[in-house]
Order: C-alpha cells, then structure tokens, then sequence
C-alpha cells in the first residue's frame, strides 16, 4: 500500500482508533432528535432502565465513574424526572435507582438510537470472540491500574 492510498486510520494506533470511535459517537448523539441535554446520563439512564434496582455504587463501578460523577449525574436526571432514588430499606446509607415512566420511555429512544448507530458503523457484525476479546482488554486495562 502506497501513501497516497493510506488513510488516518491504517497508520493510527489502536487506543487512538477506540478514542475516536468514542468521540464520533458522542457527536452522533448530539445530533440526534432523541438525545437529551446530557451524552453521559443518557448511557446512566439506559443502564438504570436495564438493570433495575442498581445502587449509585453499582453504577459508579459499571461506567468505571466516580461517586460524585454518578451523584452530579443523578440530580440532572432526577431534575427532569428521569429516574427515582430511593434509600435502601436494608442500607440507610445506600440509594436504590430506577427510571420513572418518563425515563423509561426516554431509555427505550435512546437503546433505539444506540442500536442504530452500531449498525450503521459496522459494530452489530463483530463477532462474539471480538466482542469478548475488547471486553477482556477493557478489563485488563483496569486492572493493570490497580496493581
């Protein structure tokens, strides 16, 4: 392959290429007539609307955030009245979280939206062994912090 036929991406590294899938996504969303204000809580929210009954702890340690990202989070979509905290009956110190019917509605848009910019960039034809591989990078890459 010459230079001339090369594009930005044969010669960018690998981290660079995923910083940059990342960054176009965001810049999809923005676009889209579904989006809320807030890129970062949609992701938060569709996670509540999948898994019900998650703590704020379980939603830091999901999107690899911190406590006080998820709780800044959290008061914007409790203000637009997306999602419900309640205390844990087991743990006063604890908050339970799941999406009103309001921000399920807003969860199923945005999984919608989600699904079809995968398909349009290709993600939906990567097979499970590639998935698993990314997904075992991701973990690794965590984990080489915490040694």
């Amino acid at each position: 392959m010459t230079n001339e036929e090369m594009d930005k991406f044969d010669s960018m590294p690998f981290i660079a290429l995923i910083q940059h899938i990342s960054k176009n996504k965001l810049k999809y969303s923005l676009k889209n007539p579904n989006r809320i204000d807030m890129v970062h809580e949609g992701q938060y929210l569709m996670g509540i609307y999948e898994k019900k009954n998650l703590s704020q702890d379980d939603l830091a340690n999901i999107f690899g955030q911190s406590k006080g990202t998820i709780a800044k989070a959290l008061r914007k979509l409790e203000d637009k009245e997306y999602v419900e905290r309640r205390i844990d009956d087991n743990n006063r110190r604890k908050y339970i979280l799941n999406t009103t019917e309001k921000g399920e509605e807003l969860a199923i848009l945005l999984k919608k939206d989600l699904n079809e910019w995968e398909k349009l960039v290709g993600i939906d034809k990567l097979d499970d062994t590639t998935k698993n591989q990314l997904k075992e990078i991701a973990r690794k890459s965590e984990e080489i912090l915490e040694e």
